[in-house]
């Protein structure tokens, strides 16, 4: 049974279907039933050089949105989230209802850098019980996993954004789901993203592509930094004082365009559950 409620396969048509009917049958669909939403935490941002706030655009055309693109900077647009059901159904309580018996990796660990990173299997019940709503020193974070391919259910809350016509090849659409306090480290992606915020807030700090942000040596990490940015060593990265930083927070609706190859570290200022789409030119 677990496996049949586990992560998708190649072709798991067949196991999505199976896992959809046995949840029918064992958990009776409950509607959203969603409390206050979370607070934002007042989490002052750390010291950062050169800051430039990211614009906020309100609901762009389609063309707006090229031109944009085009320009190779990030920018917040607002309002253009109001249409999926996910923004009004998605709580903790309605997810740990309807979807609480399958099951999902989570990553344990401050961040995926730390010595003490390490990954397991848990129900998502499990999940949101342990960690988001008895939140411990041990973080846990559901992230940059396919979560529509293993509960296909969810994907009828989320319709791709007109904007995603710019892609040339095959979206890859991921979810991001934790507690307050979960960190992604500065790191850069080989993919344009569409960063969707569905459920609480996040903090989005940004640093050009090109720039020197001191990598890891080692090849698994060569796309994040050395940096921690809430906590920067000047005296082990002097130039850091000479960066043009990017920063803004993210809410309920909002949508961050992030263009590939630029630096971004994330922290979450309450739970937050995300869906990001990524694209290749």
């Amino acid at each position: 049974m677990g496996l049949i409620m586990g992560a998708p396969l190649e072709k798991e048509l067949f196991v999505q279907t199976l896992a959809d009917h046995i949840q029918s049958k064992l958990v009776p669909f409950k509607p959203s039933k969603c409390a206050e939403p979370p607070r934002k935490s007042e989490l002052k941002p750390p010291w950062l050089p050169h800051l430039t706030r990211i614009p906020v655009i309100q609901s762009p055309s389609l063309e707006h949105f090229v031109q944009l693109v085009e320009k190779g900077t990030p920018f917040v647009m607002k309002h253009c989230l109001e249409h999926w059901p996910a923004l009004q159904k998605w709580c903790l309580q309605y997810l740990a209802d309807n979807f609480g018996c399958r099951t999902v990796p989570i990553e344990i660990g401050s961040t995926y850098t730390s010595d003490k990173w390490s990954q397991k299997l848990v129900t998502l019940k499990e999940f949101i019980e342990t960690y988001i709503l008895n939140p411990s020193d041990e973080i846990a974070y559901l992230a940059q996993y396919e979560l529509f391919s293993h509960i296909p259910k969810l994907k009828e809350d989320i319709i791709p954004l007109d904007y995603c016509a710019v892609a040339e090849e095959g979206l890859v659409t991921n979810c991001w789901f934790g507690p307050e306090g979960t960190v992604s480290p500065l790191h850069h992606d080989q993919y344009n993203n569409l960063f969707c915020q569905v459920h609480g807030y996040k903090r989005f700090t940004l640093f050009e592509r090109g720039v020197d942000m001191h990598p890891h040596p080692h090849h698994l990490l060569a796309n994040t930094s050395q940096i921690d940015i809430e906590a920067p060593r000047v005296d082990l990265f002097p130039d850091y004082e000479d960066k043009t930083v990017w920063s803004g927070d993210l809410g309920p609706g909002d949508v961050l365009y992030i263009p590939k190859f630029w630096w971004h570290h994330v922290r979450a200022l309450s739970p937050s559950l995300s869906v990001s789409f990524w694209w290749k030119e």
